[in-house]
């Protein structure tokens, strides 16, 4: 926690506003969310804003009604300068020009422009690049809604849309993170010139609550098998190796010069027959795995099983050969076009 916030943790948001913006409402993981809410942890102003505002499953109307209630409701705050963003004087200046920014591109970006097009790509579970649907333009923000809408259910591992908005005479855009129900949930992405002096300040604005590193504590242990919703190349299923909060050098000048991209995770992956370690960052996003793991993911048990010291190397690697022989037959049988086993069946016959 940076020195200056120290002080001024609050409880969480008065019971009057519970059903509108329990803070816990706005964590990705509940694991987490529980955790937190049975040690009894707080959350001050600023943490709260970079929990919401990292929110998957809330929309964008939403988190700005949860910003103003952490405005009258919280005491405000200082911010030290920090590697990431300036000295701030008031954080509820702060999350009130945020809101002010974000509600300004929202109704550009809605707006029909005649320079303008817009374009629409699904995400989609465990897959390396959103998918264009199709690759189409439209004139108008709902025209494009409606066909992403139209579309997006012919696959069933869709998680969310992001639709773009491209100036053609420049060719920067902005576009928008909607829910498979067309709801949108926040800023995506953008691109535009960075050097414009309005838009050194809206990269100042739309940026600063990821240049804030915070502190969230979380019930995970080395060997914990893990998931998230919206894994990536890496898979969605983890083994847990360690996280920024194990670093017994973090400090408060280490901490001024992080943001929420240092807010990081090592862990085990599948790959392939292989087992491959990574970092990811926000840690608050993860959960506990309680599912059956199919396919390549299924030696993640046993690796985390082995981690805990419940499970002997010999068996571990026994497991391992057993899924790389059975992942084998997969791809025999697959190309053959039959069941290996059938075939041996009457063979045997």
């Amino acid at each position: 926690m940076l020195p200056l916030l120290a002080g001024l943790s609050c409880m969480t948001y008065k019971a009057r506003k519970d059903e509108i913006m329990d803070i816990y409402n706005f964590f990705n993981s509940p694991d987490v969310a529980d955790h937190c809410r049975s040690i009894g942890h707080t959350f001050n102003a600023v943490e709260s804003a970079v929990m919401i505002s990292q929110s998957n499953n809330r929309t964008l109307a939403e988190k700005h009604a949860a910003y103003r209630i952490i405005i009258a409701e919280y005491p405000d705050m200082e911010i030290p300068e920090g590697m990431n963003h300036g000295y701030v004087e008031s954080f509820h200046k702060m999350l009130r020009d945020i809101i002010a920014c974000e509600e300004s591109e929202l109704e550009k970006f809605l707006a029909p422009d005649p320079n303008s097009v817009y374009r629409v790509k699904l995400h989609r579970k465990n897959k390396d690049m959103p998918r264009d649907m199709p690759d189409e333009l439209f004139l108008t923000y709902q025209d494009a809604l409606d066909d992403a809408l139209a579309l997006g259910g012919d696959y069933p591992d869709a998680m969310y849309y992001s639709i773009q908005k491209v100036q053609v005479t420049n060719n920067t855009y902005i576009s928008m993170r909607v829910s498979l129900t067309g709801d949108i949930m926040g800023i995506y992405q953008y691109n535009y010139n960075h050097d414009e002096p309005s838009n050194r300040l809206r990269d100042k604005l739309l940026g600063f609550l990821e240049s804030c590193y915070i502190d969230v504590p979380i019930p995970f242990k080395k060997g914990d098998l893990l998931e998230v919703y919206d894994g990536g190349w890496m898979g969605d299923v983890y083994v847990l190796q360690s996280t920024c909060r194990d670093d017994a050098n973090r400090n408060a000048k280490n901490i001024l010069e992080a943001d929420i991209t240092d807010m990081w995770v090592c862990v085990y992956y599948a790959s392939g027959s292989a087992i491959a370690c990574e970092t990811m960052y926000f840690y608050p996003n993860l959960r506990y795995c309680r599912r059956e793991l199919v396919g390549e993911e299924r030696i993640l048990k046993y690796v985390s099983l082995y981690m805990k010291d419940e499970l002997c190397l010999c068996h571990l690697l026994d497991a391992q050969k057993y899924f790389l022989a059975d992942g084998l037959m997969s791809k025999v049988n697959g190309s053959m076009g039959y069941d290996m086993e059938e075939l041996l069946k009457l063979a045997k016959k």
